[in-house]
């Protein structure tokens, strides 16, 4: 699902002055991925600290079977391997775009230099990563609860953005991203899908999930 409280670059940027935050600035180099681009890899070294501009991305794990674990969604500026680049150890999930996604990407070397550099770069760095292990447990613990029809429920309602025509839907996933989320087969979430339909919840286009009923996915 998406992240209530992932750590979004212009918190870690706050109270900066503008010399500073500009020095931050010009230590990064943009990029471009295509849908589905790796954008990195459990398990490769941390070597950068990415800053999602545009699009969305997808974390997810995958177990020593190959099997794979979608984590969350992350938006337009999140911070992408924060942990670990903090502690230096390698990659612990891996990120892909999902559509189109533009970044900008900051060398854990100078992520570390800026932060010995700007003592408020460091504090704002600190507090990120406690509202992201306080996050973690919030997020966790609803799930482990919850009855897997309940918890795609929930997650449809954390992707769910607001359409031009002003309804909640889910895009751009497949049966298959979602049934990986919550540890379940496409072919229950398909079913269950049709079931959330015909009680009035959601309703199924092609390529996107309408959201009807938010409080009744929750139950």
């Amino acid at each position: 699902m998406e992240r209530r409280n992932n750590p979004k670059w212009n918190q870690a940027l706050q109270g900066l002055s503008h010399d500073e935050a500009e020095a931050v600035h010009s230590l990064m180099r943009a990029r471009s991925y295509s849908p589905r681009g790796v954008i990195f890899s459990q398990g490769e070294p941390s070597d950068t600290l990415v800053v999602v501009r545009n699009g969305r991305v997808r974390l997810f794990i995958t177990s020593p079977e190959g099997e794979e674990f979608t984590l969350s969604l992350l938006t337009g500026g999140s911070i992408l391997g924060l942990a670990a680049a903090v502690l230096q150890r390698p990659r612990i999930l891996s990120a892909e775009a999902v559509g189109h996604v533009d970044v900008s990407i900051l060398s854990t070397s100078d992520f570390v230099a800026s932060m010995g550099r700007f003592p408020r770069f460091s504090h704002n760095i600190t507090r990120l990563l406690a509202l992201l292990a306080v996050e973690n447990i919030e997020r966790s613990a609803p799930l482990v609860l919850d009855s897997a029809s309940q918890r795609l429920g929930r997650i449809l309602v954390a992707l769910a953005t607001r359409m031009p025509s002003g309804e909640q839907a889910v895009r751009d996933l497949t049966h298959d991203d979602l049934g990986k989320m919550i540890g379940a087969s496409r072919t229950w979430v398909s079913l269950t899908l049709a079931d959330f339909e015909r009680r009035g919840l959601v309703t199924r286009q092609p390529g996107c999930i309408a959201i009807l009923d938010p409080k009744g996915l929750m139950l």
